[in-house]
């Protein structure tokens, strides 16, 4: 009897490993789905500042996210220097109000076209 359920259990175990499961659905799902799945949109952002010593930046981050806190900020390398970028603002309007806040603590900031991240919905 034990031999028989064993039997029985892996030939079930077995058909379920190596079965698959196939899709049948229109092309225009898939586009409408996939275009959406996350990845980048070209928008603004707030192009802050850059430098050779990341400490600096780090220092300028800190200072922007506590006063900004709502704002996602990046930090990317492209040799030689560090750059910190932030904000993903669909519109130039958006970017530029938020840059008219912060002109006078980082002056040499200016507003950028660039892939973004869609923005957060707070």
């Amino acid at each position: 009897m034990f031999k028989v359920v064993l039997i029985i259990f892996v030939s079930c175990s077995l058909y379920l490993a190596f079965s698959q499961t196939k899709v049948i659905a229109d092309g225009r799902i898939m586009g409408l789905v996939g275009g959406k799945s996350g990845g980048s949109y070209m928008g603004y952002r707030l192009h802050i500042s850059f430098d050779s010593e990341k400490t600096v930046i780090d220092s300028q981050r800190k200072s922007f996210i506590s006063q900004f806190p709502g704002i996602d900020t990046y930090v990317t390398y492209r040799t030689p220097y560090f750059y910190f970028d932030a904000g993903d603002f669909r519109t130039k309007a958006e970017a530029d109000e938020i840059h008219k806040k912060l002109i006078k603590k980082f002056p040499l900031s200016t507003v950028v076209k660039q892939a973004i991240n869609l923005p957060r919905i707070d």
